[in-house]
This record gives structure tokens, sequence and C-alpha cells, in this order.
């Protein structure tokens, strides 16, 4: 997909998510913000140059996301797309223990700060229009996890921000979508979440697909929402899960 000239952010581009996602991107000839906080290695093959410029934030506050939007603004002389493909569980406990402390921290990280983030990023898109794509999590729409509650309602929030944040900056050309990936083969499962590798195949086996998804799959839904394919779609939430949860 060609996206030429386009200017585009990604926040959270250290992930694993993001790693076929930032390749297609810069092959597709835009011009890439790629953003990180802690896992700088993850983007040490990529080399500032004229459409390739990293950027490190800790998004902890508005302020930070407003200054990383306005930092990259600034570099390339405005933004076309925001992808935000940041968040974390701070604690995986049984919601019946969970403290406020890690309550707020998985509300800031997936809720607030993507808030924050589209909040300034409209500011700036509101003069010639733009796209925008939010993180939300299939399971979001099932509940969540019992030991994951707070992050699975944070997400739960992210897809209400899209249908209302739709609704008055369509005017503006700004279209805004959410992904609701399901079960994608990253180390998030067992690093983030403590899954052996049992429990891991197990899960695979209720999926009707009867696989993982891949982050090659997940970067060419981001692709193709970025794309002028999607000129007509926006307030959705996009769900790649292998048919999970029906």
């Amino acid at each position: 997909m060609c996206l030429k000239g386009k200017r585009i952010l990604v926040v959270g581009a250290s992930s694993d998510l993001a790693v076929d996602l930032n390749r297609m991107l810069i092959e597709s000839g835009a011009i890439v913000g790629l953003h990180y906080n802690k896992n700088r290695t993850a983007l040490y093959s990529y080399k500032n140059s004229s459409v390739i410029k990293k950027f490190k934030k800790n998004l902890n506050n508005s302020k930070a996301c407003y200054n990383i939007i306005d930092e990259f603004v600034k570099w390339a002389r405005g933004i076309d797309c925001l992808v935000q493909l940041s968040g974390d569980i701070k604690k995986t406990v049984h919601w019946s223990d969970l403290k406020k402390k890690d309550w707020d921290c998985d509300m800031d990280n997936n809720l607030a700060m993507p808030f924050f983030l589209t909040q300034r990023v409209v500011y700036h898109m509101k003069m010639h229009g733009g796209k925008i794509v939010l993180m939300s999590t299939a399971s979001a729409s099932h509940g969540g996890g019992v030991t994951s509650l707070a992050y699975g309602i944070a997400k739960a929030g992210i897809e209400c921000m899209v249908k209302g944040l739709t609704r008055d900056c369509a005017k503006y050309k700004i279209l805004i979508n959410a992904i609701a990936p399901g079960f994608i083969n990253t180390k998030f499962h067992a690093q983030k979440m403590h899954k052996t590798k049992e429990q891991l195949k197990e899960r695979v086996e209720l999926i009707p697909l009867k696989r993982a998804g891949t982050t090659k799959e997940f970067a060419e839904t981001v692709m193709f929402l970025l794309s002028d394919g999607a000129s007509y779609i926006t307030g959705q939430t996009m769900t790649m899960s292998g048919g999970d949860w029906l």
C-alpha cells in the first residue's frame, strides 16, 4: 500500500506488534516517527534520516503526550496519521486483589494516555484531516480477563472514545478507528500474562482457526486503515481474532 509522503507517528513503535508495521510504513514511502520509552534496542536497526526519526519519551502524563505530538509535528512539518500501539498491564492479579495504584496505572497507560495523544493530534489535524488508529483488545467486548480486568475495562473505554470522538471530528475529515487484536503470536502472553507453553497451546485450540495471529497480519490491518481504501471507515473497532469468542 502506498503511503508515500504521509507523515505518520507510531507511538509504541518498540513493541512486538510494531515489528512488521514499522518496516511496512517505511517501505511504503511514508515519513515515519518511531516512539519508544525503554526498549531502545528494538529500534536499533533504524537510523534517523530525513524520513525516519526516533522519539524517546515516557508518556506518563498529559504534558508528555502533548509534547511527543508537537515534537513530531515540528520535525515532519505536520501529521497525517497517528498509530497508538503503546499500553501495558501493571500486574496480573485476580480482580479481587487488585490495588488502586495498579488500577490507576492500567487506566493511565491504556485509556488516559491514548486520549491525550488523540486530543493533541486532533488539534493539529483540524485544518487538513487525518487518520487515527488506537489499540483495543478483542477480550474487551467479552468482559476482559479475571487477572487483567482493569486492562480490559480501559480498552472498552477506548472503543467508547472512538465512537464519541468520531461524531465530533468527522466534520474535520479526521477518521478515528481502533483495532482489537485477539491472540497474536508475541512475547506478551508468556512474559506478561505468565502463560506456560502448554497453556498457550490450549489457548490456541479454542480459536476456530486453530492458530495465533501474526504481527504481519496485524500490520497489514493497520496499513489498510491508513490507506485510501479505508477512507469511508470511521468510528469502528476492527476485531482480528481468528473467530475467537464466537
